[in-house]
């Protein structure tokens, strides 16, 4: 039994055998909620200034919010390669829109020490990691890379507005040094912005050029949703 099977068993366990979408009785994503995420077609997301072009895989919402909320808030190990496998089309089709060819460095945005020891993972960049991989299998010159790190703890945002969000994380990350870069930034969940664009100014202080950011999904407090793109790469 491979180590996603026994994540998925772990974690039937721990919900009663139940599917994190749907709740219907069986494993921890049913058939049929799977195959209703891989069909998403990949969005645009309206973006503030400053904020790096987005691309999310639907809105959070319905089954997507269901199964984000499950791998983050039950320790849903087994949840990890469906939302690394849906933030990949995300990133494929933001680089098939802006990718130069160059080589990429796709970093995800750093969870917090404490998150990460609640959860048991790291989400972000496990997330990452995969995408990395999966790009990299299809020739393209991807390479994964934990570019940023915080430098301050940075209070909780749920309940902040639009611009608490953005004093919360505003000088909260720095990126680590090297020759500069094009990056791809992952994250799971996009709603204001201020994350994405706090990254965004610290990869460019260190000299680094940023494609854009990839995430599972975006919150309606992002606007309302753009254009929806299918994926071109054949890339879910």
């Amino acid at each position: 039994m491979g180590w996603r099977a026994l994540a998925a068993a772990a974690a039937d366990l721990a919900w009663g055998g139940a599917c994190a979408a749907c709740a219907a009785p069986g494993p921890v994503l049913c058939p049929g909620c799977a195959g209703l995420l891989r069909r998403l077609p990949t969005q645009a997301v309206p973006v503030r200034p400053g904020v790096p072009p987005t691309i999310a895989r639907g809105d959070y919402a319905d089954e997507l919010r269901a199964v984000i909320l499950a791998c983050k808030e039950r320790q849903g190990l087994g949840l990890v390669p469906m939302l690394a496998e849906l933030v990949t089309g995300s990133a494929a089709a933001l680089l098939h829109e802006r990718w130069s060819g160059a080589a990429v460095r796709v970093a995800p945005i750093p969870s917090a020490r404490s998150t990460i020891g609640e959860r048991g993972f790291d989400l972000t960049g496990m997330m990452a990691g995969r995408v990395a991989v999966t790009l990299r299998g299809v020739g393209m010159d991807v390479r994964g890379w934990r570019a940023l790190r915080p430098v301050r703890r940075s209070a909780d945002q749920a309940g902040l507005g639009i611009a608490e969000r953005a004093a919360n994380r505003r000088a909260s990350l720095v990126a680590r040094p090297g020759e500069p870069v094009q990056v791809l930034l992952i994250d799971d969940i996009v709603t204001t912005g201020a994350t994405l664009a706090e990254a965004r100014r610290a990869l460019t202080v260190a000299g680094h050029s940023v494609l854009g950011a990839a995430v599972v999904a975006a919150t309606p407090r992002t606007g309302t949703p753009g254009t929806r793109t299918a994926s071109r790469t054949g890339i879910h």
